[in-house]
């Protein structure tokens, strides 16, 4: 009977401390939902990025002005810098994933193995925070970092966000085929706009 006892024992002692991991683990997955829940309760939202395209042989460097409809499933932007193309407007459908400007044209071409166009990056951040998968979540200091899984087979991407204490995001990178080909500092982002 006291081995019985002592068994109980011990697999308490380990069960509780199990316990607790879920709990911890548990917020921070409700975090990811919160700021989903929030997202999809709003019209949409809205955020500057300076965003980098890596093409392998060649870097792309520009600054956007992004709005993301969760309903829709569509993005717009403004290219807000370099100087020479600013103030090109976009409009990105989630279902073609295709950009189309007004008057002016801006050929960055594609990459991830043409499945990803720079100017893409609202819709896809938008597209992984409201319907994505959520892959994993860790807390990053005051924050936390969230990874997004979308699509699938050779349209699989993977969306990594760092989120500040107020859920806000502030940096993004997506990856295709375990290669990072576009980043983003996020800055000035609102729900409901």
């Amino acid at each position: 009977m006291g081995r019985m006892r002592a068994w109980w024992l011990l697999a308490a002692c380990l069960v509780l401390p199990l316990s607790s991991c879920g709990k911890s683990e548990e917020s921070e997955v409700q975090k990811a939902l919160d700021f989903r829940t929030a997202l999809l309760a709003a019209p949409s939202c809205a955020y500057t990025a300076q965003v980098t395209a890596d093409f392998g042989d060649r870097v792309f460097e520009f600054g956007l002005d992004c709005t993301y409809d969760s309903q829709e499933n569509d993005a717009a932007l403004t290219v807000t810098g370099p100087e020479l193309i600013a103030g090109i407007a976009a409009e990105v459908d989630g279902e073609r994933a295709q950009v189309s400007f007004e008057e002016t044209s801006l050929e960055l071409g594609t990459m991830a193995g043409g499945h990803v166009a720079p100017l893409q990056l609202p819709q896809l951040l938008g597209n992984a925070w409201a319907y994505g998968y959520v892959e994993s979540q860790a807390r990053a200091g005051d924050g936390w970092l969230i990874t997004y899984r979308t699509g699938y087979g050779t349209e699989e991407l993977l969306v990594c966000t760092r989120f500040d204490g107020a859920l806000s995001p502030r940096q993004a990178e997506v990856y295709y085929d375990g290669t990072c080909v576009l980043t983003a500092e996020i800055d000035s982002f609102a729900a409901g706009q």
